[in-house]
């Protein structure tokens, strides 16, 4: 979380942003580039449904300059597949010519060997690759295409060949799921062999993929069986810098509850606050902009870039509404998300 640093090294502007509900820095932002993707994911309605055009690429290209003048740190481009937008490596370089970091989130499948130069070359710091299950079969049949498993494979392969050693975090993404959380076991090891710096579990949705949530046997299961095997071996591999990692759903009797309602929270909120709305930003395929991932279908936008630039919705009345709702207890999709926990954990003693 380098990207918190402008905080950590004065504080003041940050607190009296906070105090007076006023904009401070998008200092993290995701950019959902497309809605379009190439998969047909069973916890992921993208392919279900048909929806606009992304924005044209000058639009994007205001935005990145906006963001670097407001004082962005980290860009982070996902979707659908972004690697469908065949901008992407020119979104990237531009950028980094502005001193953001950029990282990206693919389900790996398109990531030929030499589109993966060209991102490396163009300043891409950090790719997180979509990978289920170190099982084939069960990835393709959550990712709905025979075959993804074996194209995924090879792209991550050729990201880790094209990026230099070090410059570049390369990391497995894998959402745990009741379609997959008993093949988990190999995972540790299938990534050491790709050569991929980390591993990063996911809970599944439970609001979106109620059919792959886990039950609370799944939950006993996981927390008994393969938690306990993938932070010893992660750990042995040096894919995981603590245990707690791999433990999603808590570790706690107290959490089965939180997890079985989807509440990955586990009742963080409830005592404190989020600042995701004076650090972070979330902008859709079509420019609306939201708060984060877990207001986007739920919650009106809070300004539309094809209207306005960037900078005057990051400041204006929608953004300043919702960050008077920032207390605890915060927002009810709040209870739903623990992506901004750490975040928030290490604010608490700057604020």
């Amino acid at each position: 979380m380098e990207w918190l640093a402008p905080i950590q090294h004065d504080p003041a502007p940050f607190r009296h942003a906070v105090a007076s509900r006023s904009a401070y820095r998008p200092l993290y932002v995701k950019i959902k580039l497309t809605f379009a993707c190439n998969l047909r994911c069973a916890m992921c309605r993208h392919w279900r449904e048909e929806r606009p055009p992304p924005l044209p690429l000058t639009h994007w290209q205001h935005l990145i300059d906006d963001l670097a003048a407001l004082g962005c740190r980290k860009l982070h481009f996902s979707g659908g597949e972004p690697l469908l937008a065949p901008y992407l490596p020119d979104l990237v370089a531009q950028a980094t010519r502005l001193g953001i970091r950029v990282t990206l989130t693919t389900n790996g499948t398109l990531l030929e060997k030499t589109l993966a130069r060209h991102l490396v070359e163009a300043g891409l710091r950090g790719v997180n690759i979509s990978l289920d299950s170190p099982i084939r079969k069960i990835h393709d049949r959550l990712r709905g295409v025979p075959g993804a498993w074996k194209a995924t494979l090879r792209g991550v392969r050729h990201i880790v060949r094209a990026a230099p050693r070090g410059k570049i975090s390369i990391r497995l993404n894998t959402v745990v799921s009741r379609g997959n959380y008993r093949s988990l076991l190999g995972l540790p090891d299938l990534a050491a062999d790709l050569g991929v710096a980390a591993i990063n579990l996911i809970a599944v949705d439970a609001q979106d993929s109620p059919g792959l949530a886990l039950r609370q046997r799944d939950l006993r299961d996981y927390n008994a069986r393969i938690a306990p095997h993938l932070a010893q071996r992660g750990m042995q591999l040096g894919l995981i810098q603590h245990p707690d990692q791999v433990y999603v759903f808590g570790n706690e009797d107290a959490d089965s509850a939180h997890a079985l309602n989807g509440h990955y929270a586990r009742g963080f909120y409830q005592q404190h606050p989020c600042y995701a709305p004076w650090v972070h930003s979330l902008i859709d395929f079509n420019g609306r902009v939201y708060l984060c991932c877990m207001t986007r279908e739920n919650m009106p936008p809070l300004g539309d870039l094809t209207q306005q630039r960037f900078s005057q919705i990051w400041q204006g009345a929608a953004y300043s509404q919702a960050r008077q709702m920032m207390h605890p207890p915060t927002l009810p999709q709040c209870q739903c998300c623990d992506n901004f926990i750490a975040i928030n954990q290490a604010l608490q003693p700057v604020y």
